[in-house]
Protein backbone atom coordinates (compact mmCIF):
# COMPACT_ATOMS: atom_id res chain seq x y z
CA UNK A 1 0.00 0.00 0.00
CA UNK A 2 2.17 2.80 -1.29
CA UNK A 3 -0.35 5.63 -1.05
CA UNK A 4 -2.24 6.74 2.05
CA UNK A 5 -5.72 5.23 2.23
CA UNK A 6 -8.72 6.60 4.17
CA UNK A 7 -9.14 5.06 7.62
CA UNK A 8 -12.53 3.56 6.73
CA UNK A 9 -11.02 1.70 3.78
CA UNK A 10 -8.02 0.50 5.80
CA UNK A 11 -10.40 -0.87 8.42
CA UNK A 12 -12.31 -2.79 5.75
CA UNK A 13 -9.07 -4.17 4.29
CA UNK A 14 -7.88 -5.19 7.74
CA UNK A 15 -11.12 -7.01 8.58
CA UNK A 16 -11.11 -8.79 5.22
CA UNK A 17 -7.49 -9.84 5.59
CA UNK A 18 -8.17 -11.37 9.01
CA UNK A 19 -11.29 -13.17 7.73
CA UNK A 20 -9.57 -14.47 4.60
CA UNK A 21 -6.62 -15.80 6.58
CA UNK A 22 -8.97 -17.58 8.98
CA UNK A 23 -10.63 -19.05 5.89
CA UNK A 24 -7.32 -20.68 4.94
CA UNK A 25 -6.06 -18.38 2.17
CA UNK A 26 -2.32 -17.96 1.65
CA UNK A 27 -0.71 -14.51 1.66
CA UNK A 28 -0.66 -14.53 -2.15
CA UNK A 29 -4.31 -15.55 -2.20
CA UNK A 30 -5.23 -12.72 0.19
CA UNK A 31 -3.33 -10.20 -1.95
CA UNK A 32 -5.17 -11.25 -5.08
CA UNK A 33 -8.62 -11.32 -3.39
CA UNK A 34 -8.17 -7.86 -1.87
CA UNK A 35 -7.04 -6.56 -5.27
CA UNK A 36 -10.14 -8.05 -6.86
CA UNK A 37 -12.46 -6.49 -4.27
CA UNK A 38 -10.91 -3.06 -3.81
CA UNK A 39 -8.28 -2.50 -6.49
CA UNK A 40 -5.66 -2.12 -3.75
CA UNK A 41 -2.39 -4.07 -3.69
CA UNK A 42 -1.35 -5.05 -0.13
CA UNK A 43 2.22 -6.11 0.61
CA UNK A 44 3.02 -9.36 2.38
CA UNK A 45 4.75 -7.39 5.15
CA UNK A 46 1.56 -5.37 5.84
CA UNK A 47 -0.50 -8.56 5.99
CA UNK A 48 2.02 -10.14 8.36
CA UNK A 49 2.08 -7.11 10.67
CA UNK A 50 -1.73 -6.97 10.77
CA UNK A 51 -2.10 -10.68 11.52
CA UNK A 52 0.62 -10.62 14.20
CA UNK A 53 -0.89 -7.55 15.85
CA UNK A 54 2.19 -5.40 15.25
CA UNK A 55 0.10 -2.73 13.56
CA UNK A 56 -3.63 -2.05 13.25
CA UNK A 57 -5.55 0.57 11.25
CA UNK A 58 -7.79 1.07 14.29
CA UNK A 59 -4.94 2.95 16.00
CA UNK A 60 -6.75 3.01 19.33
CA UNK A 61 -10.04 4.10 17.82
CA UNK A 62 -12.27 1.05 18.13
CA UNK A 63 -14.97 2.42 15.82
CA UNK A 64 -13.28 4.69 13.27
CA UNK A 65 -16.39 6.40 11.87
CA UNK A 66 -20.15 6.69 12.19
CA UNK A 67 -20.48 4.70 8.97
CA UNK A 68 -19.01 1.65 10.73
CA UNK A 69 -21.13 2.01 13.87
CA UNK A 70 -23.58 -0.90 13.94
CA UNK A 71 -27.17 -0.48 15.27
CA UNK A 72 -27.88 -2.48 18.43
CA UNK A 73 -30.00 -2.36 21.58
CA UNK A 74 -26.88 -1.46 23.57
CA UNK A 75 -26.10 1.51 21.32
CA UNK A 76 -29.73 2.66 21.47
CA UNK A 77 -29.60 2.54 25.29
CA UNK A 78 -26.35 4.54 25.33
CA UNK A 79 -27.95 7.17 23.09
CA UNK A 80 -31.00 7.41 25.36
CA UNK A 81 -28.84 7.90 28.44
CA UNK A 82 -26.51 10.37 26.71
CA UNK A 83 -29.43 12.56 25.63
CA UNK A 84 -30.47 12.69 29.28
CA UNK A 85 -28.07 12.52 32.22
CA UNK A 86 -25.11 11.33 30.19
CA UNK A 87 -22.50 13.57 28.60
CA UNK A 88 -20.13 13.75 25.65
CA UNK A 89 -17.65 16.60 25.55
CA UNK A 90 -14.20 17.70 24.45
CA UNK A 91 -11.83 18.76 27.24
CA UNK A 92 -10.88 22.42 27.14
CA UNK A 93 -7.41 21.58 28.39
CA UNK A 94 -5.67 18.48 27.08
CA UNK A 95 -4.32 16.13 29.76
CA UNK A 96 -1.03 14.49 28.78
CA UNK A 97 -1.52 10.82 27.98
CA UNK A 98 -5.31 11.13 27.70
CA UNK A 99 -7.70 11.75 24.84
CA UNK A 100 -9.44 15.12 24.79
CA UNK A 101 -12.78 13.35 24.22
CA UNK A 102 -14.96 12.04 27.08
CA UNK A 103 -18.26 10.12 26.96
CA UNK A 104 -19.74 9.15 30.31
CA UNK A 105 -22.35 9.10 33.04
CA UNK A 106 -22.40 10.07 36.72
CA UNK A 107 -25.36 8.93 38.84
CA UNK A 108 -26.31 7.72 42.32
CA UNK A 109 -27.88 4.44 41.20
CA UNK A 110 -25.10 1.89 40.74
CA UNK A 111 -27.17 -0.46 38.57
CA UNK A 112 -27.90 2.43 36.20
CA UNK A 113 -24.22 3.27 35.74
CA UNK A 114 -23.31 -0.42 35.48
CA UNK A 115 -25.81 -0.94 32.67
CA UNK A 116 -24.51 2.13 30.84
CA UNK A 117 -20.96 0.79 31.21
CA UNK A 118 -22.00 -2.66 29.98
CA UNK A 119 -23.67 -1.21 26.91
CA UNK A 120 -20.70 1.07 26.18
CA UNK A 121 -18.34 -1.89 26.35
CA UNK A 122 -20.53 -3.94 24.01
CA UNK A 123 -20.72 -1.10 21.49
CA UNK A 124 -16.95 -0.50 21.57
CA UNK A 125 -16.05 -4.20 21.59
CA UNK A 126 -14.06 -4.01 24.82
CA UNK A 127 -14.09 -5.62 28.24
CA UNK A 128 -16.90 -4.66 30.69
CA UNK A 129 -16.37 -1.24 32.25
CA UNK A 130 -16.80 -1.19 36.01
CA UNK A 131 -18.08 2.04 37.55
CA UNK A 132 -15.96 3.79 40.14
CA UNK A 133 -17.46 5.45 43.21
CA UNK A 134 -16.85 9.16 43.90
CA UNK A 135 -17.10 9.77 47.64
CA UNK A 136 -17.09 13.54 47.21
CA UNK A 137 -20.38 13.51 45.32
CA UNK A 138 -21.82 10.14 46.35
CA UNK A 139 -22.09 9.12 42.72
CA UNK A 140 -20.85 6.32 40.50
CA UNK A 141 -19.14 7.17 37.24
CA UNK A 142 -18.25 5.46 33.96
CA UNK A 143 -16.26 7.23 31.28
CA UNK A 144 -14.69 6.21 27.96
CA UNK A 145 -12.75 7.96 25.23
CA UNK A 146 -14.43 7.56 21.84
CA UNK A 147 -14.33 10.18 19.10
CA UNK A 148 -16.97 8.35 17.11
CA UNK A 149 -19.48 8.27 19.99
CA UNK A 150 -18.67 11.91 20.72
CA UNK A 151 -19.52 12.79 17.11
CA UNK A 152 -22.83 10.98 17.52
CA UNK A 153 -23.79 12.25 20.97
CA UNK A 154 -22.34 15.75 21.31
CA UNK A 155 -24.78 18.46 22.34
CA UNK A 156 -26.74 20.32 21.13
CA UNK A 157 -28.09 17.16 19.58
CA UNK A 158 -28.99 16.95 15.92
CA UNK A 159 -31.68 14.24 16.03
CA UNK A 160 -30.84 13.28 12.47
CA UNK A 161 -27.59 11.66 13.67
CA UNK A 162 -28.95 9.11 16.19
CA UNK A 163 -32.29 8.38 14.47
CA UNK A 164 -31.04 5.51 12.24
CA UNK A 165 -29.69 3.71 15.32
CA UNK A 166 -32.70 4.45 17.54
CA UNK A 167 -35.30 3.48 14.93
CA UNK A 168 -33.46 0.42 13.62
CA UNK A 169 -36.09 -1.94 15.12
CA UNK A 170 -38.69 -2.02 17.91
CA UNK A 171 -36.20 -3.42 20.42
CA UNK A 172 -33.83 -0.55 19.69
CA UNK A 173 -36.69 1.94 20.16
CA UNK A 174 -37.52 0.32 23.52
CA UNK A 175 -33.86 0.34 24.61
CA UNK A 176 -33.52 4.04 23.72
CA UNK A 177 -36.67 4.89 25.67
CA UNK A 178 -35.48 2.88 28.67
CA UNK A 179 -32.16 4.74 28.68
CA UNK A 180 -33.89 8.10 28.39
CA UNK A 181 -36.42 7.21 31.09
CA UNK A 182 -33.64 5.99 33.41
CA UNK A 183 -32.08 9.42 32.97
CA UNK A 184 -35.06 11.75 32.82
CA UNK A 185 -38.05 9.78 34.09
CA UNK A 186 -39.63 9.58 37.51
CA UNK A 187 -42.28 7.33 39.08
CA UNK A 188 -44.17 8.51 42.15
CA UNK A 189 -45.59 6.23 44.85
CA UNK A 190 -48.87 6.00 42.94
CA UNK A 191 -47.13 4.73 39.80
CA UNK A 192 -47.44 7.94 37.78
CA UNK A 193 -44.66 8.20 35.17
CA UNK A 194 -43.31 11.61 34.13
CA UNK A 195 -40.38 12.34 31.81
CA UNK A 196 -38.60 15.72 31.90
CA UNK A 197 -36.20 17.59 29.64
CA UNK A 198 -35.31 21.12 28.56
CA UNK A 199 -35.32 20.21 24.86
CA UNK A 200 -38.89 20.54 23.61
CA UNK A 201 -38.06 19.01 20.24
CA UNK A 202 -36.45 15.96 21.88
CA UNK A 203 -39.43 15.37 24.19
CA UNK A 204 -41.77 15.58 21.20
CA UNK A 205 -39.68 12.92 19.46
CA UNK A 206 -39.74 10.72 22.58
CA UNK A 207 -43.52 10.98 22.68
CA UNK A 208 -43.71 9.86 19.04
CA UNK A 209 -41.56 6.80 19.81
CA UNK A 210 -43.70 5.93 22.83
CA UNK A 211 -46.79 5.99 20.63
CA UNK A 212 -45.16 3.47 18.28
CA UNK A 213 -45.07 1.05 21.22
CA UNK A 214 -48.74 1.73 22.04
CA UNK A 215 -47.80 3.97 24.96
CA UNK A 216 -49.95 7.11 25.07
CA UNK A 217 -48.74 10.28 26.78
CA UNK A 218 -49.69 13.94 27.17
CA UNK A 219 -47.57 16.99 26.43
CA UNK A 220 -44.92 18.17 26.16
CA UNK A 221 -46.03 20.80 28.66
CA UNK A 222 -44.11 23.57 30.40
CA UNK A 223 -43.01 22.72 33.95
CA UNK A 224 -40.88 25.74 34.85
CA UNK A 225 -39.63 28.90 33.22
CA UNK A 226 -36.02 29.86 32.67
CA UNK A 227 -34.70 32.01 35.52
CA UNK A 228 -36.80 30.41 38.26
CA UNK A 229 -35.17 29.08 41.44
CA UNK A 230 -35.36 25.41 42.36
CA UNK A 231 -34.10 23.27 45.23
CA UNK A 232 -32.15 20.10 44.44
CA UNK A 233 -32.67 17.58 47.30
CA UNK A 234 -29.67 15.55 46.05
CA UNK A 235 -27.21 18.37 46.72
CA UNK A 236 -29.18 20.41 49.28
CA UNK A 237 -28.56 23.56 47.24
CA UNK A 238 -30.65 26.09 45.32
CA UNK A 239 -30.10 26.70 41.63
CA UNK A 240 -31.39 29.02 38.92
CA UNK A 241 -32.76 27.38 35.79
CA UNK A 242 -31.00 28.53 32.65
CA UNK A 243 -33.56 26.91 30.33
CA UNK A 244 -37.30 26.30 30.22
CA UNK A 245 -38.15 22.79 31.44
CA UNK A 246 -40.86 20.61 29.87
CA UNK A 247 -42.43 17.25 30.66
CA UNK A 248 -44.58 14.50 29.21
CA UNK A 249 -46.89 12.35 31.31
CA UNK A 250 -47.58 8.68 30.57
CA UNK A 251 -51.31 8.03 30.67
CA UNK A 252 -52.27 5.61 33.43
CA UNK A 253 -53.94 3.35 30.87
CA UNK A 254 -50.53 2.92 29.18
CA UNK A 255 -48.49 2.11 32.30
CA UNK A 256 -48.86 -1.61 31.66
CA UNK A 257 -47.47 -1.20 28.12
CA UNK A 258 -44.59 0.88 29.43
CA UNK A 259 -43.88 -1.82 32.00
CA UNK A 260 -43.99 -4.62 29.43
CA UNK A 261 -42.11 -2.95 26.57
CA UNK A 262 -39.78 -0.38 28.13
CA UNK A 263 -39.39 -0.50 31.91
CA UNK A 264 -36.55 0.93 34.00
CA UNK A 265 -33.05 -0.29 34.75
CA UNK A 266 -33.04 1.66 38.01
CA UNK A 267 -34.40 -0.66 40.70
CA UNK A 268 -36.33 1.90 42.76
CA UNK A 269 -38.16 3.22 39.69
CA UNK A 270 -38.94 -0.24 38.36
CA UNK A 271 -40.18 -1.36 41.79
CA UNK A 272 -42.71 1.49 41.98
CA UNK A 273 -43.92 0.77 38.48
CA UNK A 274 -44.18 -2.95 39.20
CA UNK A 275 -46.19 -2.30 42.37
CA UNK A 276 -48.58 -0.17 40.34
CA UNK A 277 -49.01 -2.96 37.78
CA UNK A 278 -49.63 -5.55 40.50
CA UNK A 279 -52.28 -3.36 42.09
CA UNK A 280 -54.09 -2.77 38.83
CA UNK A 281 -53.82 -6.12 37.04
CA UNK A 282 -54.56 -9.62 38.22
CA UNK A 283 -51.64 -11.31 36.46
CA UNK A 284 -48.97 -8.81 35.44
CA UNK A 285 -46.75 -9.82 32.54
CA UNK A 286 -43.02 -9.25 33.14
CA UNK A 287 -41.19 -7.08 30.60
CA UNK A 288 -40.26 -7.17 27.80
CA UNK A 289 -42.71 -8.57 25.25
CA UNK A 290 -41.24 -7.11 22.08
CA UNK A 291 -40.19 -9.84 19.65
CA UNK A 292 -36.51 -10.16 18.84
CA UNK A 293 -37.47 -10.41 15.19
CA UNK A 294 -39.53 -7.22 15.06
CA UNK A 295 -39.53 -5.55 11.63
CA UNK A 296 -37.77 -2.21 11.17
CA UNK A 297 -39.86 0.78 12.11
CA UNK A 298 -38.24 3.19 9.73
CA UNK A 299 -36.11 3.03 6.66
CA UNK A 300 -35.02 6.63 6.95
Amino acid sequence: MGRYLPRELRIKLYNDVVALRRGGLTYNGIIEEVWRRYGVRISKSSISEWLRGVHSPYNGRRIPSLELLKPSEELAYVIGVALGDGYAYRRRRTIKGYSDIVVGLKARDREFVEEFGRCLAKVLGRRPIRPRYMRSSGRYVVEVESKTLYELLRKPVDLGRPKPYVEHCERCVAAFLRGFADSEGSVDKNGNITIYNTDLRLLTYVRELLRRLNIESTGPMLKARRGTIFYDPRTGKKYTRNKDEYYIYIRASSNIYFYRNVGFTITRKQARLENYVKRNTSTPTPPPTISQTSPHLSSN
